[in-house]
């Protein structure tokens, strides 16, 4: 009997989106499939460390740009760029998919890496996609495109439980043919470890904003008067910075970063859906800074803070201290392995 051969397509908006494609990978081929990765840029760089023995190939890459101001209007501005983007992935997939003997496809919010030649099947936790003040009145119209792409799928994988444990507001649409796969992080067991690290920054996310964030942060931790590991989010060469107060690194694999989560008493991150399932896997105490604009991000964290897991601080007026004060009002994250089984995940790719 020939090997199946599943396509694992991520987005390339920050890490994210690659790094809970990896329980899924691991599923897969664990199960004797042939796994096959097609991306862009630093996440497709991610994979391709995690999985060095997986074929992969770039496709077309969205390529956002994040800077200040309105976010709607930016995300306007590239609207014909970001529509190139879909139909030449989409064009690209085709071809793959002949080429490469595919017989599924999972795209990880790649709008148009969809065929009718074989199922596939769409990865999101934002099936309804929330506005910001000023432009409510859009909500019904985006609402509506973005549904009707997803349900060009034979089905949405929606990485959550179906009381939307942690995604809130962001995955009800009844519109949508769903399938919850439970929470999806890379991290597995827990580590033996003790803690090494007062905080660790995890930098993330498109740029400029990673960069613009990092340089805030940079600028207060000598003044902090806490051991710190800060990790770039860049997918390099690891280099390696050590000063008497912190450490900071380019990239960690994921093994790697979970020992520093595990080791560290607090996290700071951005409120990135993916970084959330993580640090609730890992039971972890954490200081959120959405990337301005992002609405979803903004909702994730001030929901964390309404359920009182974790503060949450604008990065346009962040102060290192302050934040790590109201911190140890929050209780963190609790573990919860019957929301993190990986038995519902299973049971999923069997199905498919």
């Amino acid at each position: 009997m020939n090997t199946k051969r599943v396509l694992i397509t991520p987005l390339d908006w920050g890490l994210g989106h690659a790094t809970r494609c990896i329980p899924i990978i691991r599923i897969f081929l664990a199960r004797g499939f042939e796994v096959i990765i097609a991306g862009s840029g630093h996440s497709l760089g991610l994979l391709q460390q995690e999985f060095p023995q997986v074929k992969t190939f770039t496709l077309f890459a969205y390529n956002p740009s994040y800077a200040s101001g309105s976010m709607v209007w930016q995300m306007a501005r590239q609207l014909l760029k970001f529509i190139r983007a879909i139909r030449n992935e989409h064009k690209n997939l085709q071809q793959l998919i002949v080429d490469e003997k595919i017989d599924m496809v999972i795209s990880d919010n790649r709008y148009g890496c969809w065929s009718s030649k074989v199922p596939s099947f769409f990865i999101t936790h934002q099936t309804n996609i929330i506005m910001p003040a000023g432009w409510k009145w859009m909500s019904s119209i985006v609402n509506y495109f973005n549904t009707r792409q997803i349900n060009k799928f034979k089905a949405c994988l929606i990485p959550d439980t179906e009381e939307h444990l942690l995604s809130g507001i962001l995955s009800c649409n009844s519109a949508i043919r769903a399938n919850y796969t439970g929470p999806l992080s890379r991290f597995s067991e827990t580590i033996e470890s003790s803690i090494k690290y007062d905080v660790l920054i995890l930098l993330s996310g498109p740029e400029p904003q990673r960069s613009l964030l990092e340089e805030i942060i940079l600028q207060q931790l000598h003044d902090a008067n806490k051991k710190v590991l800060v990790v770039r989010g860049v997918v390099g060469n690891n280099t390696i910075k050590v000063t008497e107060s912190f450490e900071v690194v380019d990239f960690l694999g994921s093994r790697e970063l979970q020992q520093a989560i595990q080791e560290s008493a607090l996290v700071i991150s951005r409120s990135g859906y993916s970084t959330i399932m993580d640090l609730f896997r890992l039971g972890k105490r954490a200081i959120f800074i959405p990337t301005p604009g992002q609405t979803e991000q903004e909702y994730l964290a001030q929901r964390m803070k309404d359920q009182s897991i974790a503060y949450f601080m604008p990065q346009n007026n962040f102060n290192l201290h302050y934040a790590l004060t109201e911190a140890e009002k929050y209780l963190g994250f609790v573990r919860d392995e019957d929301s993190y089984s990986d038995a519902l995940l299973l049971e999923i790719v069997k199905d498919l």
